[in-house]
């Protein structure tokens, strides 16, 4: 039942992928590949490297991941979410390192030069658990600019995939409506993406409380992180069109 699960988000997963014309092999020859491991032995810790992902099967357990998401203090954690935040760690290498995208990352984002382990380090040391949720998406986001990169990619796909499940229901848009959900993946004006997110997180959320259930997305969109967001859409985009111009 829990590897039933974890093939269930994953395939949303390449799903994702597969329609934003993203590859799953780096310009180094990496593949994208998943290890899902269990911990009755050892401890698994969730993560990337190299295109590899790797889940712990507990993650697939509804209990012991609610236990964990209350106690890192998450808003969200779900496998689809996992999934979509380390992935976005392997295409930071291909949209961003070494491209026209690595300054405005810099400067968006933050100074990547850092030492990631020092960091995350630091991060799991405070002990005041408050942060700029102006700035930032998440509490995690705060911990390093390439988790802060894979947070808002990871965003960025809950946006397009909920946006392309939107385009099936028998709703009434106005007519420039219509023409985002002909394809969210393939969108080019971001604020056209947001113009129609906004309203629709909001509804959601709405919906769910008045079932009794929690936020779907708990989250809100700022001015910076809309333009984290933004960063993210312009450079799968980009990547997009270099690929056509090169076929």
């Amino acid at each position: 039942m829990l590897w039933r699960r974890v093939e269930q988000a994953k395939r949303r997963l390449l799903y994702d992928l597969s329609r934003l014309g993203l590859p799953l092999k780096s310009r180094s020859g990496d593949h994208v590949g998943f290890d899902i491991l269990s911990d009755q032995i050892n401890p698994i810790l969730t993560g990337h490297l190299s295109g590899v992902i790797t889940l712990n099967l507990a993650e697939a357990d509804d209990v012991e991941r609610e236990t964990r998401r209350v106690a890192f203090r998450e808003p969200y954690r779900t496998l689809l979410g996992h999934f979509r935040h380390e992935i976005g760690h392997f295409y930071w290498d291909m949209l961003v390192s070494s491209t026209s995208f690595q300054a405005p990352f810099k400067l968006i984002f933050g100074d990547d030069s850092q030492d990631y382990q020092a960091a995350i380090k630091s991060y799991y040391n405070r002990s005041d658990r408050s942060y700029d949720r102006s700035g930032f998406i998440s509490e995690y986001a705060t911990s390093h600019p390439w988790e802060d990169w894979a947070e808002t990619f990871a965003h960025f796909l809950h946006i397009v995939s909920t946006l392309d499940s939107l385009a099936g229901l028998p709703l009434a848009l106005d007519e420039r409506a219509r023409q985002t959900l002909t394809d969210p993946y393939l969108e080019s004006d971001f604020e056209a993406l947001l113009a129609l997110w906004t309203p629709l997180s909001r509804g959601i959320n709405e919906l769910n409380r008045s079932l009794g259930m929690s936020d779907a997305y708990p989250f809100d969109i700022s001015p910076a992180v809309k333009g984290k967001l933004h960063l993210v859409h312009m450079a799968i985009s980009a990547f997009r069109d270099q690929q056509r111009l090169a076929a």
